[in-house]
């Protein structure tokens, strides 16, 4: 027997809903044409609709009776295996997302998804949604994919301040001279050093955010040091970082390192400011 997919359960559910809804409103109209008439002081009227409101209402709450279990989708079974996934990915298709799964993990650039069995719900980035038809979820990413905003200069500053705190000596920051380069895994584990803050911000999290600074290369701090995203031999152990951006494309990242500024002579700056 093939899974029911949600998109169909949810169908359904909403035609089941069609009755109940118009008995609920036929009670509700009938109940305020009674209050009208009682402004009025129509006796009469009063009585009639009063009369035949009884039986509204056990139509009504037969009709509700019927709804409870009839939601035929297990989403935790759905989760684990898997069903929900392949619908959602033909979701994201059909509404031209691009949706990567690739080593147990699920994006939609920038954002970052994961499947939450026990909230019944998907979480995008740092809030879980519970809404989660496949349809209106997708609708969804892709509205927040085009409104996303990113502050690369600010992030540049967080980076730049992690970065001197961990540049080996001798280097610098007022000796005016380049630095070396970094790993940028020790760069997030600095600054997530709180526990709460490694778990609002993952590493594939913070790649992504490598991702969009990279797509600014011209960009400086404010004391005007530049910086450079280098790759190493490095990378492919535990200090690499991965990310796969809105054509499905990977890109690896592994250190950083910053340029001093130059000055109006084309030598280096006697200073800068952290």
């Amino acid at each position: 027997m093939m899974p029911i997919a949600l998109e169909d359960a949810l169908a359904d559910l909403e035609h089941r809903m069609v009755e109940p809804e118009k008995l609920a409103n036929a009670v509700l109209s009938r109940l305020k044409r009674a209050r009208r008439m009682a402004a009025l002081g129509d006796l009469g009227g009063i009585a009639a609709q009063l009369d035949q409101a009884p039986e509204a209402g056990e139509r009504l709450v037969a009709a509700l009776r019927e709804l409870p279990g009839s939601l035929a989708y297990d989403v935790e079974a759905a989760f684990q295996q898997g069903d929900y996934l392949e619908e959602l990915k033909a979701e994201a298709a059909r509404q031209g997302v691009i949706l990567v799964d690739r080593d147990g993990r699920l994006s939609a650039f920038p954002l970052l998804l994961k499947l939450d069995a026990k909230a019944a719900g998907v979480r995008v980035g740092r809030k879980t949604q519970r809404a989660i038809r496949p349809s209106a979820l997708v609708k969804s990413l892709k509205a927040a994919q085009q409104s996303s905003r990113f502050n690369a200069a600010g992030f540049l500053e967080q980076l730049w301040r992690a970065y001197q705190y961990l540049a080996p000596s001798p280097w610098k920051p007022d000796s005016g001279s380049d630095g070396p380069t970094v790993p940028l895994a020790r760069v997030h584990a600095l600054l997530t050093l709180h526990p709460a803050a490694a778990s609002d911000y993952p590493r594939d999290a913070f790649a992504s955010d490598l991702l969009r600074l990279n797509r600014s290369p011209d960009i400086a701090t404010k004391g005007g040091w530049s910086f450079s995203l280098p790759a190493a031999t490095g990378s492919k152990g535990s200090d690499r970082l991965t990310v796969y951006d809105e054509s499905g494309r990977e890109h690896i990242f592994y250190g950083i390192r910053f340029s001093a500024p130059a000055t109006a002579n084309g030598g280096a700056a006697d200073g800068a400011r952290a």
